[in-house]
């Protein structure tokens, strides 16, 4: 029952002249705030009435731009009595606006809307937080892997999970050339020569920083680094305002004799460390970078942690051709083979790196909220169809 993959051919015709609720507990900046002003819009667009309430925030003005109505409502209410009177409030509110199905973003306000749905006999859908959205009639998950699980624990439910997305707002990056100006100014910031070429850690957790430093010593030890022709330096890219003396990073680093080839640096503008890179490294776990970083044409490879199942954000081998790779797939505990995909970066031709962002930009936008949109209201029609 997924729209997974059909959100292009699905009618949403079904959907004019339709009302949609959508709950969340503020409208404050975040990923929940993004994906239902983003789900807000897309319904103006086919002609649905969008409607959210919850706790007001900074976002509503842009909400209300973007051709969402906002009804203030105290989702996330702690007191007892409120969150009990919240039931018949929402319920109210609900057939007054004549609301045709009810989207829960997150788990506050789940029995409310429960509540109000079966009252006004309209359809639920929820994001996934676990067994106490299984009353919903539609589930929305968030990856294969999530979506796989949930089917694995309840078979018997399994045509109520589709699966969605947390989209990526590729438009500011893509809407015009970054300047190369923004890539010297971030270059000379962190001290790197112009001919230097550069493998960027972007964003990682602490604790692959041994890690990336074993992949960066495999390489000296066969002399990668000693070829006048590359000059290649590792650069792992702390939080903004991180602090850059002598640490764990620096030891480890003279202890495996990588001081002229590794570098520490704080921050920095990431579209331009992207642009600057000919290989960016970020963590399985944030899927927001793989993909930014292919929209913007940069060699990517994803690492992964023990937790992380599937990467969908990249194609490599063995999941697809190599003719067919986006980028490079790390398996946790191998630094050998991220010194593999740096190397293999590294010695790309420029004619080869060209297709690979090519392929990488329209991997990309599988992940975009322009697609995360699609998904959303395909999931909507799905209740809708005669």
């Amino acid at each position: 029952m997924t729209p997974w993959g059909e959100e292009h051919i699905a009618d949403h015709q079904c959907l004019f002249g339709r009302t949609i609720l959508q709950l969340i507990p503020a409208l404050d900046p975040g990923p929940d705030a993004f994906a239902c002003i983003e789900t807000a819009a897309a319904l103006d667009e086919v002609g649905a009435r969008a409607l959210v309430a919850g706790g007001e925030g900074p976002l509503v003005s842009e909400l209300q731009a973007r051709g969402g109505v906002f009804l203030p409502f105290d989702l996330a209410a702690r007191n007892p009595l409120t969150a009990s009177m919240n039931r018949s409030r929402l319920a109210i509110l609900a057939e007054r606006e004549g609301v045709e199905l009810i989207h829960l973003r997150g788990e506050a306000g789940f029995a409310a809307a429960l509540h109000a749905a079966h009252r006004l006999r309209i359809p639920l859908v929820a994001e996934d937080f676990g067994s106490a959205a299984l009353d919903a009639d539609t589930i929305i998950v968030h990856s294969r892997q999530a979506l796989e699980a949930a089917e694995a624990e309840w078979p018997h439910l399994a045509q109520r999970f589709v699966r969605g997305l947390r989209g990526v707002d590729l438009r500011a990056g893509l809407s015009q050339p970054i300047d190369p100006a923004r890539v010297k100014k971030l270059r000379d910031g962190w001290g790197v020569r112009p001919h230097e070429r550069l493998v960027v850690g972007l964003d990682l957790p602490p604790d692959r920083q041994k890690f990336f430093l074993l992949a960066a010593a495999q390489l000296a030890k066969r002399n990668f680094f000693e070829n006048e022709a590359q000059e290649v330096r590792f650069v792992w890219r702390d939080a903004e305002g991180a602090d850059l003396t002598s640490g764990p990073f620096e030891a480890e680093a003279r202890q495996l004799g990588l001081d002229r080839h590794v570098l520490r640096v704080a921050g920095g503008d990431p579209a331009a460390a992207c642009l600057a890179s000919a290989l960016v490294a970020t963590p399985a776990a944030d899927a927001r970078l793989s993909v930014e970083a292919q929209a913007l044409g940069a060699p990517t490879a994803v690492l992964q942690s023990a937790a992380d199942q599937y990467v969908e954000t990249v194609l490599a081998p063995p999941q697809v051709d190599s003719a067919k790779r986006t980028g490079w797939i790390v398996a946790p505990d191998q630094p050998s083979a991220f010194a593999r995909a740096a190397e293999e970066a590294l010695r790309l031709g420029a004619s080869a790196r060209e297709k690979l962002a090519l392929r990488g930009a329209e991997h990309a936008r599988a992940f975009s909220a322009e697609r995360m949109s699609a998904l959303t209201l395909s999931t909507y029609a799905r209740h809708f169809r005669v």
